[in-house]
């Protein structure tokens, strides 16, 4: 090749080379910005439950002057708007369109004579109308479309009792119906009627289905009180005592209030409601259960920086939100679950109603109608709400609790983090506690004691089981294990416990008995010899399933069923066995290469100066190969934190923070799992499952940087050593 060939050679070796450079450098940072893209979406995607919840005026509706607005109805051709129009209901329905202003068009009207008083209800079921006619009939009706038809349907009616409290007839007073302010409401096909005159307490409670069969009481001197009809009580407040009672009258709980009551707003489940004092502070009350029965219990924590009195509160009926609204009409926002508070903009016009549906707020001003949009309403989900124990509606004390859905109509969503991250916790320790001995003992055996040719073969065979998808390993465990693990489960633990010791027993005695056998033992059919031996203890283990159970928990009473442990989920003790067996390949691939690869004239060394195999293994060579080691234990707890299939198919995925093993548990990969499809987007549950993926990140990215550092730091230290 003369000089001239030699420069072209040259020039597109050259050239070559620096395209294949400038490709794999392009490849490498494609690579690098998807993951930043992904680990920004995440992120983004958290970033709303740090912001602040705020009112937007989207657009104003008119009616006619002598219309006065009373609610928001959903029909089955959609939203409709209530107003009562001199002594007329009528249904109206306007176009959003996003201009400031909209004229609201009548779309149906049923008319009433003007001694009729029309009643709707401020919360829950809007399409249910009462009216009370002015000879004590009460009247419910049924708002429905059907077949292009707006109909008012009679339901229910009752006679109302024609008495005072001091048992005079109505005619005795003269009063007319009308000037007497009814007020009802509605839950199923429960109804409570109810009519507070000067003091004096009316109610009458009955079924829908049956009205003739009512119930009529009376309460004197009563300050404030409040029907709460899905549990059939009713809150009165009189004296200074607040007391709940029942529909027969029972009274189920009393209790003297430290400060004046001025005003009861009642949440949508039924189950809190909120109480305002003279001097504004706002307070929560929760039902609780105190030995079986549900009691309403103040909550300390108030709210004291409302600096005016509240005239209006409105509940969400998707998240823990609520908003108040002031005479002067200043906003806030208030987290029902830690009371903490949201100031927001002040409305700049005057309000006689509001009604939270869906991500609007609908706020009544005489013959107005502001359309207002919820913006940023992922922000009412706090730090606090996440991390701390709270008092939730129901239960007997704070509780870290997961639950974003419920068949119960009194359901309230909780987003507790907490039970997710120790489910993840306990699902690693746990794994690592299976998998630690396994990876270990297995690694020593075949770096240490065992033949090379014995080597060559089992290390990959091993290795090669981290290649099996961690959906096969769970679909065996919830298969095949669970069912061992109800019938056998201390044998199971057994088995667990006896392997490393067994494996450790058989390197050990190997070197001795192949000097004895040396010439009639083949140490390359050593392994077939311990795979007997761990089939023999599996035996031995499972067929004195019942002698163990005797041991720990002596014989069963009569009745009783033979197994004790008993009544209890045994699944989390199947995740950490399947979870172990799942991360052990990693774990012991990088200990065998770190233990294997001490060098010769180290253990030559540790010989000489007469020490002995155990003692070269245990002082020596773990210790100058336990950078390593460690890292490869965190590594597989970090791979561990962040296994889904296993988890997701065998824990039953019960979201409770409990650190006891015998209970169940809910990682957060799981949940993630579980319910990312299934949230609405840009929802509160949406938002706080990408702020668990966020955590879920920022944690294993920690434990992997943590694990290569701790590796470099000890290999440096113990290399100078």
């Amino acid at each position: 090749m003369n000089q001239q060939e030699q420069h072209q050679f040259n020039t597109r070796r050259f050239r070559k080379d620096w395209v294949t450079q400038k490709v794999v450098t392009g490849f490498g940072w494609l690579v690098l910005a998807t993951f930043l893209l992904l680990i920004w979406h995440i992120f983004s995607n958290a970033f709303p439950l740090f912001k602040s919840p705020k009112l937007v005026l989207e657009n104003t509706s008119l009616l006619a002057e002598t219309s006065e607005l009373s609610g928001i109805v959903e029909l089955n051709n959609g939203v409709h708007y209530v107003a009562i129009d001199k002594c007329d209901l009528i249904l109206l329905n306007a176009s959003v369109s996003g201009n400031e202003s909209t004229e609201l068009i009548e779309v149906k009207r049923f008319p009433f004579t003007c001694q009729h008083q029309i009643l709707s209800q401020d919360q829950g079921d809007l399409s249910y109308i009462g009216v009370v006619s002015p000879n004590n009939l009460f009247e419910l009706y049924r708002l429905s479309h059907e077949k292009q038809q707006y109909s008012l349907t009679l339901e229910s009616s009752i006679a109302l009792n024609p008495k005072t409290i001091n048992n005079e007839k109505l005619s005795d007073k003269k009063p007319s119906a009308q000037k007497l302010k009814w007020e009802f409401s509605k839950s199923g096909n429960f109804i409570m009627l109810s009519q507070l005159e000067n003091s004096t307490l009316s109610t009458y409670w009955f079924d829908k289905k049956h009205p003739s069969s009512f119930q009529h009481f009376i309460y004197q001197d009563v300050v404030q009180y409040q029907s709460i009809p899905r549990s059939r009580q009713l809150l009165v407040i009189s004296n200074n005592i607040m007391s709940l009672i029942d529909s027969t009258n029972e009274v189920i709980d009393q209790q003297l209030l430290s400060r004046d009551v001025a005003r009861i707003f009642l949440s949508r489940s039924q189950r809190s409601f909120f109480t305002q004092d003279p001097q504004h502070v706002l307070s929560k009350w929760i039902m609780l259960n105190e030995q079986g029965n549900f009691v309403f219990r103040h909550n300390e924590a108030d709210i004291s920086e409302l600096d005016e009195a509240i005239e209006y509160m409105a509940f969400d009926s998707d998240s823990n939100a609520a908003l108040v609204v002031s005479k002067a009409g200043n906003t806030a926002f208030v987290n029902r679950m830690t009371n903490e508070l949201f100031r927001s903009q002040n409305l700049a016009f005057p309000a006689s109603g509001l009604q939270w549906f869906g991500k609007r707020l609908y706020v009544f001003q005489e013959n107005k109608m502001h359309a207002l949009d919820i913006q940023n309403l992922q922000g009412i989900t706090t730090i606090k709400s996440l991390f701390s124990e709270v008092w939730y509606e129901g239960y007997e004390e704070p509780a870290y609790v997961w639950q974003t859905s419920s068949a119960a109509e009194n359901y309230e969503t909780k987003f507790s983090i907490v039970p997710l991250i120790v489910g993840s916790l306990k699902a690693s320790f746990l794994a690592l506690f299976v998998a630690i001995p396994l990876a270990l003992g297995a690694a020593i055996y075949t770096s240490y004691f065992a033949d090379p040719s014995v080597r060559q073969y089992l290390k990959p065979t091993i290795e090669m089981l981290e290649a099996v998808p961690s959906v096969v390993i769970g679909f065996i465990a919830a298969v095949w294990m669970v069912p061992i693990a109800e019938e056998f489960l201390l044998s199971v633990i057994l088995f667990i416990v006896s392997l490393p010791v067994l494996l450790v027993t058989a390197a050990l005695l190997q070197s001795r008995i192949a000097n004895i056998l040396e010439d009639k033992f083949d140490r390359r059919w050593e392994i077939l010899v311990i795979a007997l031996a761990v089939v023999l203890l599996g035996l031995f283990c499972f067929s004195l399933s019942d002698v163990w159970r005797f041991m720990l928990f002596g014989a069963p009473e009569l009745g009783e069923q033979s197994d004790t442990i008993l009544n209890i989920s045994k699944t989390t003790i199947v995740v950490a066995i399947a979870l172990g067996v799942a991360i052990s390949p990693s774990i012991y691939s990088l200990a065998e290469d770190a233990l294997f690869e001490v060098p010769e004239s180290i253990k030559q060394a540790s010989f000489a100066l007469g020490a002995t195999r155990l003692q070269t293994l245990r002082r020596v060579i773990i210790a100058v190969a336990m950078p390593s080691i460690l890292s490869a234990v965190m590594l597989g707890f970090g791979r561990a934190f962040g296994e889904t299939m296993i988890v997701l198919m065998v824990t039953g995925n019960t979201p409770i923070s409990d650190w006891n093993i015998l209970e169940g548990l809910r990682s957060m990969t799981a949940n993630l799992a579980i319910e990312l499809q299934e949230s609405n987007v840009n929802s509160s549950h949406f938002n706080t499952l990408f702020l668990t993926a966020s955590i879920l990140f920022i944690f294993t990215f920690i434990v992997n940087t943590a694990a290569e550092i701790l590796r470099n730091r000890l290999r440096k230290v113990y290399t100078d050593a």
